[in-house]
């Protein structure tokens, strides 16, 4: 029996395959995990791409911009989403008005697609405007599936859609204030 043991203790022919079981799925687990914080980094990128597009085309019109316009500029956001489907990404133009130092919403636009966004933040508003002077602000927003949530569930990720979104916010340039016609 002692023969066998000491036998047994010098055979090396599975040591690999016992090796590849220990190994394998951390790897196969980074591998999965950096292809979804690449995948995550491009669309957080793409978002806040679509975002200044859109807010930059909205203060180059002059003191006025048509709601046709608006849904044009949100047809250049989807062109910069692509190839993540447009359905699952919202585009919203906001403008505010300083009036006597009280900041209102005059009128904003959004497009028909997607979840609605958080509201813009309106804080420090206040240091970007001047009396009687407008501020355009547009918002993406989208959600990300990790492809590694089908298989840790949220109970190792705390969730499994994340939610991306992006505020620019941008004087126009042809006036100070810029009105829509067309919008709400």
């Amino acid at each position: 029996m002692s023969k066998f043991f000491a036998r047994f203790r010098r055979d090396s022919r599975g040591i690999a395959a016992i090796e590849v079981a220990f190994i394998m799925p951390f790897l196969l687990f980074l591998y999965f995990g950096l292809v979804d914080l690449t995948a995550m980094i491009s669309l957080n990128r793409k978002v806040t791409y679509a975002a200044s597009v859109v807010a930059d085309l909205v203060t180059q019109n002059d003191s006025t911009v048509n709601s046709s316009d608006i849904d044009d500029y949100f047809n250049a956001a989807e062109l910069v989403m692509k190839p993540t489907p447009i359905d699952n990404v919202r585009v919203e133009v906001y403008q505010y008005r300083s009036v006597s130092g009280t900041i209102t919403n005059q009128w904003s636009r959004k497009s028909p697609d997607g979840g609605d966004c958080a509201p813009p933040d309106t804080s420090g508003m206040a240091n970007l405007m001047t009396d009687g002077n407008d501020l355009i602000v547009a918002v993406v927003c989208t959600t990300y599936s990790p492809y590694i949530a089908t298989f840790l569930g949220e109970s190792v990720l705390g969730a499994t859609t994340f939610n991306m979104n992006e505020q620019i916010a941008l004087r126009p340039r042809q006036s100070e204030t810029l009105s829509c016609t067309g919008c709400s």
